[in-house]
């Protein structure tokens, strides 16, 4: 591309309330997400069964609950204009259903396994459903109606890689409660932090100047309005975009729910903090520097390599199975991964904003919820069961002595990586289509900026 093709352009300032409210529930509403997409799969591992598919259950059910609960909500707060209300009281009650965790205890619960799998997926969905209505759908549209095309790169970027900061302060501060077995302070402390973000926000979070009421259409249709066929024909490259995040989704959730699991039982690593936090430390400077360059001279240079970068990631992590030197292949693999994932989605996020139309920020939000969230999940909750029993070693006298939990249930084998990786291919097909329309685009958008 010739120096001419590139369009650079001064970032708009958002302010510092702004930006307060960006860092505030971004990362709050990240600790709550990693607890559940991570330590609630951790638990029912360790605490009640190891068998995948209990995991696999619990991942279902509630992306399903959190994307019904994204649709409706994220429609009404379309049509009453306002967000405020939404992530603020949102945040609180997601807190106090997070805290609610702590009624499982400390160790394998004394009910069937039944019936203890049954009531966690029915609280998870409950949690993911409010916490999908105050984060996916009211604060997620929120930072739609503050930003423009000259900022959202890195506001993106930096919102990308909230997961991976939040994962560092638990494993800093908060893991060694679970290593100690002490699950209910966990989930108490944890969930006290969502609840106060919600109180702090009261003080500081501003709706959009932008944002006004939707009206003219009955609710019922406001909340179809992203499922229409008129609809998503007018706003095909939202879709594709959205269809793109799914791919790198998916990459991440067939094997993120077994990653404590993967590294500490079937890697042998009992320290499972030094090679996650090497990974996620890693993931984090890469993509906020990448974020940047992503700003000023346009995302369209960036898929292809982001995209190859996840795949080769999830191929360099399952060579463990073969070459061993665990502890380097997974931090390189994994650094790759999920860099690859907070890029990507940093990439598809950015773009889908720009060709959101005016005003139907939060009926956007409800589309990426089903396919940038619900999606990967349930598919990855019908392929892992299937790939973990195909070609899964049953686990070992000791380790079942150490972890009882997997009596009669499988290591999860490597496989689930490769898996990763071939997911990761498919992002290349979305990425072809938004690459081309990029910088038509930008020009578009940065026109409007001047008008």
């Amino acid at each position: 591309m010739t120096r001419d093709a590139i369009i650079i352009k001064k970032a708009t300032p958002l302010g510092a309330k702004a930006w307060a409210s960006l860092l505030l529930f971004g990362f709050v509403g990240q600790i709550a997400w990693m607890v559940e997409n991570v330590y609630f799969s951790t638990f029912i591992q360790k605490n009640i069964t190891a068998d995948s598919w209990a995991t696999s259950a619990a991942v279902a059910a509630s992306a399903i609950a959190a994307a019904l609960a994204t649709i409706f909500s994220a429609a009404w707060s379309d049509r009453i204009g306002r967000r405020r209300t939404f992530v603020c009281f949102g945040y609180m009650l997601w807190g106090g259903t997070t805290a609610a965790f702590a009624f499982f205890g400390n160790s394998q619960t004394a009910l069937p396994v039944g019936l203890a799998v049954l009531l966690f997926v029915v609280m998870d969905c409950v949690m993911s459903a409010i916490g999908s209505t105050a984060n996916d759908a009211a604060f997620s549209a929120w930072v739609t109606d503050i930003t423009d095309v000259t900022n959202r790169g890195s506001v993106d970027i930096m919102l990308s890689i909230m997961p991976i900061v939040a994962l560092i302060v638990i494993f800093a501060g908060f893991d060694a409660m679970t290593v100690r077995g002490n699950w209910q302070e966990f989930f108490i402390v944890l969930g006290a932090l969502a609840t106060g973000a919600g109180v702090i926000g009261l003080l500081i979070f501003k709706d959009s100047p932008r944002l006004v009421p939707t009206a003219g259409e009955q609710y019922l249709r406001e909340v179809l309005y992203a499922f229409r066929p008129a609809n998503i024909r007018e706003n095909k490259m939202i879709y594709i975009c959205f269809f793109g995040m799914m791919f790198s989704g998916l990459a991440m959730q067939l094997w993120q729910p077994y990653m404590i699991s993967l590294v500490e039982v079937t890697l042998g690593i009992e320290n499972y903090i030094v090679p996650i936090a090497v990974v996620v430390l890693a993931s984090a400077a890469l993509s906020v520097g990448a974020g940047k360059v992503m700003d000023k001279f346009g995302k369209e240079q960036f898929y292809y390599p982001v995209a190859a970068m996840q795949a080769l990631g999830g191929i360099i992590a399952y060579l463990i199975k073969f070459f061993g030197h665990e502890m380097l292949l997974l931090c390189i693999g994994g650094t790759l991964i999920m860099t690859g994932n907070l890029m990507m989605a940093g990439l598809f996020t950015a773009s889908s904003r720009d060709y959101t139309p005016e005003g139907r920020a939060g009926a956007s939000q409800s589309v990426k919820m089903v396919i940038y969230i619900m999606l990967p999940m349930v598919l990855a909750s019908v392929i892992d069961p299937f790939i973990i029993r195909a070609v899964a070693l049953e686990p070992s006298a000791d380790i079942v002595a150490k972890y009882p939990s997997y009596a009669g249930s499988y290591l999860y084998p490597f496989e689930l990586f490769l898996a990763a990786a071939v997911a990761a291919i498919f992002i290349f097909i979305p990425a072809i289509i938004v690459k081309k329309d990029a910088m038509r685009l930008r020009k578009a958008k940065l026109g409007e900026l001047a008008e």
